[in-house]
């Protein structure tokens, strides 16, 4: 599940993601609430991706969390995700990463 989500942000292909009608989406620039929140939010940032490499996944039942190198158009962007799924659908997405190189290419 995990891996078809990075997927799906790495190809700007969100449609088939199993994603709970209330998800909740908290990263350093924003915070989503719902399904459309977050795929719009997902959807604007998968536009700046250019290339995603997974360091490490760590998985522990429902929990899992990512270390990615995103390379943005802003340039490389070293991020982990604590990304919880429930019953197959992902329920709760918490990035960390340092927004800087973002906030730097937006002025």
């Amino acid at each position: 599940m995990v891996e078809k989500y990075i997927d799906a942000v790495r190809r700007n292909d969100l449609r088939d993601l199993p994603i709970h009608p209330e998800v909740i989406g908290v990263f350093p620039m924003n915070t989503y609430q719902g399904a459309v929140a977050f795929l719009e939010g997902t959807e604007r940032f998968a536009r700046i991706v250019k290339h995603i490499e997974v360091t490490r996944l760590v998985v522990d039942g429902e929990h899992c969390v990512a270390l990615l190198n995103i390379d943005t158009t802003f340039g490389t962007i070293p991020f982990a995700e604590h990304i919880r799924v429930v019953d197959g659908q992902i329920v709760s997405v918490r990035g960390y990463y340092d927004p800087r190189p973002m906030l730097v290419g937006q002025t």
